[in-house]
């Protein structure tokens, strides 16, 4: 969440986001049900921050 809010407006609906969890590879993901604007938005650093990686984490 706080990487969320560092790159959000606080007014920003986040209802709207959806995200992958793989379990079994211990990532996450962001859906393609998240609105294109906010994933352009929390796209750049997502998996560093996340994942610990930066593989695309684009489902």
């Amino acid at each position: 969440m706080r990487f969320l809010l560092s790159r959000l407006d606080v007014d920003t609906d986040f209802s709207s986001f959806h995200f992958n969890v793989d379990v079994d590879n211990k990532r996450v993901s962001i859906s393609d049900r998240t609105p294109k604007e906010y994933t352009n938005q929390i796209l750049s650093g997502f998996d560093q921050a996340i994942n610990g990686s930066s593989f695309s984490s684009l489902a």
